[in-house]
């Protein structure tokens, strides 16, 4: 790789990291915002390897306040784990559409 393909390359990377990072903030603050509430359980582990990365995403069981059993994959994932399976969480979610979510620690 030449220098100039290199700096476009990192210039790329350093794009979409932001991107990501600006819209999961704007997520986070919608839902802290307009968001409904409630406990939920991490039941299991998603692993996904990157290259020489691995990153597991936390699996969420959760009830809605209409009494609708969900279950879902977290797109956010970490290495290590953030969450440990059966920790109980805190799900904030779209009442509109529950793929929309965040999950925060239960202190």
């Amino acid at each position: 790789m030449n220098d100039f393909t290199t700096v476009v390359f990192v210039l790329f990377i350093s794009t979409v990291i932001v991107y990501v990072l600006v819209s999961r903030t704007q997520q986070k603050r919608r839902l802290e915002k307009i968001g409904l509430r409630t406990e939920g359980i991490i039941v299991d582990l998603d692993f996904d390897r990157w290259s020489r990365i691995s990153v597991y995403h936390p699996i969420v069981r959760y009830q809605t306040l209409d009494k609708e059993n969900v279950r879902r994959r977290y797109s956010v994932g970490t290495y290590p784990s953030y969450f440990e399976i059966g920790e109980k969480v805190i799900v904030i979610y779209n009442k509109d559409d529950t793929e929309d979510f965040i999950l925060k620690k239960n202190h």
